[in-house]
């Protein structure tokens, strides 16, 4: 017991781990991967419970152990970020293994007959696809998680594929370009040490300007930072496991536009951990505190995820902060409930936009100022610390002039007129 507790402690501590080899791939990832697609497979046959069950504490043993060993960023800040992904990747496996493990029915494709999923062959091959589809697309078990419909899905393949390269790429521009803008915030300290949004040498006004502004950015970055690498993942998918397009539908559905908390968190936001969060999170407290307990509890897993995640970078965090934004969202969705119940009406149009952003503001500045402490705008954007967005901007614009400037305009002059322009479009 007292030695569990001592690695729990020390999994965030890189100083004694290595950086990855290509044996330490086989000795540690390989069985993770293994392990998830033994379960994936087992989850489509009949009467593999038991077997299902008994494997279940597998997981979490050989992912402490992956955990405790490899340090991903090689010991450079830089690329701290990478541990960050490795410890949610591997809580996100652990999570949907355990999901499987305890099911009660067989998974089954929606193009298969039932007489068929029972077929070892057919559950090999299904299983590769159930390693990626976060989101359960054209799975019996995802009923219930919303799917943006995809303008590309009826394309042929090829121009599926040529459609997906370009958005990743226009997506990683920005997505680069939206990192330069925020650093441009901290020119008198090193954004990769960490600071505070909230420069305490302003008065008041300017002081939380200033800070909204990189609230605002971060927001689009994050936006941005998830597309292009789920437009450059289809792309791969599409080419190497031959799926099919439809199995890639967007993964946002324009969450500016949301007019409620429900709307952005239900539907518009993307949806990849909604299945675990909700199984792992809100289904048990659901049987304590019913739906309040299931939207909360959902909320607190999706808290703790991203608590953790934080924390992986190695530089500390505040749960208070992180885990207090997603359950007062929580929170916020069951005022939204209280509303409606009383007023005969959901939240909804102009003011129901107001209250959604104005909601997620209050409770998100704290958390975009605990990034900016973790030093994290400061880490490498993409691999290699290569900087797309500023490298054309140095090819078009003239010797001598400030690039950080011209970055915020095209950032702020580019967003905020179409931000504007979509509140005319808002659903009533």
């Amino acid at each position: 017991m007292t030695q569990l507790l001592n690695d729990l402690r020390n999994i965030l501590v890189t100083t004694n781990k290595a950086c990855p080899t290509g044996q330490d791939v086989v000795l540690y990832i390989l069985p993770i991967f293994a392990l998830q697609y033994l379960m994936g497979v087992l989850v489509q046959l009949k009467n593999t419970a038991y077997l299902r069950i008994a494997l279940l504490p597998t997981m979490p043993l050989i992912a402490m152990r992956a955990l405790l060993a490899l340090d991903f960023s090689c010991g450079k800040l830089e690329q701290a970020q990478s541990n960050a992904i490795f410890f949610t990747h591997l809580i996100s496996v652990t999570a949907r293994v355990a999901i499987c493990a305890v099911a009660r029915q067989a998974y089954r494709r929606d193009n298969v007959r039932e007489a068929e999923s029972t077929s070892i062959p057919l559950a090999l091959w299904n299983a590769w696809d159930l390693l990626l589809n976060l989101r359960g697309i054209g799975w019996d078990w995802s009923q219930g998680i919303p799917i943006p419909r995809s303008s590309l899905a009826a394309r042929s393949r090829v121009q599926f594929l040529l459609f997906s390269f370009i958005r990743a790429v226009v997506f990683a521009l920005a997505f680069d370009a939206l990192t330069e803008a925020v650093r441009t915030f901290f020119l008198y300290t090193t954004p990769l040490n960490g600071d505070t949004i909230f420069n305490q040498s302003l008065v008041s006004i300017p002081r939380y300007l200033r800070a909204f502004g990189i609230a605002y950015l971060t927001v689009w970055l994050a936006y941005f930072g998830m597309e292009w690498v789920y437009n450059l993942l289809a792309v791969i998918c599409v080419i190497i496991f031959y799926q099919h397009p439809s199995q890639w539908p967007p993964l946002f559905d324009k969450p500016w536009l949301s007019t409620s908390l429900s709307d952005l968190w239900g539907r518009r936001w993307h949806q990849m951990l909604r299945y675990s969060f909700v199984w792992v999170g809100g289904v048990p407290l659901s049987y304590l505190f019913g739906r309040a307990g299931l939207i909360l509890g959902t909320f607190l897993m999706s808290g703790l995820f991203h608590d953790i995640e934080i924390r992986a970078i190695g530089r500390g965090g505040n749960s208070l902060v992180e885990v207090g934004f997603f359950v007062m969202n929580g929170v916020g969705i069951l005022v939204e409930r209280a509303w409606a119940n009383a007023r005969g009406c959901r939240v909804r149009g102009i003011y129901g936009w107001i209250w959604t952003f104005s909601w997620l503001a209050l409770w998100g500045m704290p958390v975009v100022d605990q990034w900016a402490k973790s030093g994290r705008f400061g880490f490498d954007t993409i691999p290699g610390g290569f900087k797309p967005a500023m490298s054309l901007l140095s090819l078009v614009l003239p010797s001598g002039v400030d690039k950080g400037f011209a970055v915020n305009c095209l950032c702020f002059g580019i967003s905020l007129p179409f931000l504007v322009y979509s509140l005319f479009t808002l659903p009533t």
